[in-house]
């Protein structure tokens, strides 16, 4: 069971570095735990052959990012993409930007983006959206669990980023961030942003403008961490050391339960285990390999998915 964290590069699609894969390593068996848009970069997460089942479990996880927040304008698809479609003289203070985020942190629903891949009907938002048709696109649930400002500045800056004890943060000794082009001298924020799956950023650049009476959108976009998983690891498709695989029990965030043989045998045949566990729980055979998924209620554990191989 194979896992990657790769380095995505701005203005590749993260089907771009599947299909890569895919031919560094010579099989069509690949998938991603989270999609990036062509104007972000950052952390992709890939699994290949039996680690694909792992996909929706790792998908599910929290992710980490640096967000840059222009104010005064918006875009058709909230971000750098352009055109600016709409501008206001309204341009907050430092001090109004974040004392705006910290309401977000009880927020818990998002009206997905006009350009977005959430389906209306069976169709997708971003396909209306281009042939000028507006879906009427309901609040779904989100989950922000930090927004901390790092910086204010008079137009987007590329800074250098790198880990810190509390997240990645700006630091003039770590790596260059790559940011689209810069549409116009707009107030930028870069805000540090842990949010949980299914939250879209560019959407959240859209609703702080809001909530400050002001206009804005995403201008840059760094995905930090999926999970345990962190953008410090990654590495570039095309110079890929296949020996490098992320482990896959560092890479998953619940907890897990080392079984005797008899439990593994029941395990393996998708028999409930009367283990008194709350949330996802991966379970190991003897010898710490991992051989399912299991959702705890409290009372027994129902196996969610068996890994075979």
């Amino acid at each position: 069971m194979a896992l990657y964290a790769i380095d995505k590069p701005l203005g590749r699609t993260s089907h771009d570095l599947v299909d890569a894969l895919r031919k560094v390593l010579s099989t069509r068996r690949v998938g991603h735990t989270g999609t990036l848009d062509p104007l972000a970069t950052g952390v992709l997460v890939l699994a290949t052959e039996a680690s694909t089942k792992l996909v929706p479990f790792l998908s599910a996880e929290d992710k980490e990012y640096l967000a840059w927040v222009s104010f005064g304008a918006t875009t058709q698809t909230l971000d750098a993409e352009g055109p600016i479609v709409q501008e206001t003289a309204r341009r907050p203070s430092r001090r109004e930007v974040a004392e705006a985020l910290e309401g977000f942190l009880g927020v818990t629903e998002q009206v997905p983006p006009a350009y977005s891949a959430v389906k209306v009907g069976g169709v997708k938002a971003y396909e209306a959206a281009r042939k000028g048709q507006a879906l009427e696109l309901l609040p779904r649930p989100v989950k922000y669990l930090e927004a901390t400002l790092l910086a204010y500045d008079p137009a987007p800056i590329a800074y250098r980023i790198a880990p810190s004890a509390v997240g990645w943060s700006l630091d003039e000794r770590g790596r260059v961030v790559e940011l689209p082009p810069v549409l116009g001298a707009y107030p930028t924020a870069v805000i540090r942003l842990v949010v949980g799956s299914g939250t879209y950023v560019r959407a959240f650049a859209r609703d702080l403008g809001e909530r400050l009476d002001s206009l804005a959108f995403l201008s840059g976009l760094v995905r930090t961490r999926v999970g345990k998983i962190g953008l410090e690891i990654a590495q570039s498709v095309e110079a890929l050391d296949a020996a490098r695989e992320v482990d896959v029990l560092e890479a998953l965030s619940c907890p897990s339960v080392e079984l005797s043989l008899p439990e593994a045998r029941r395990v393996m045949e998708g028999v409930p285990l009367p283990i008194p566990a709350q949330g996802p729980v991966a379970l190991l055979a003897p010898g710490r390999k991992l051989i399912a998924i299991a959702e705890g209620d409290g009372f027994k554990l129902r196996i969610r998915r068996v890994f075979k191989e």
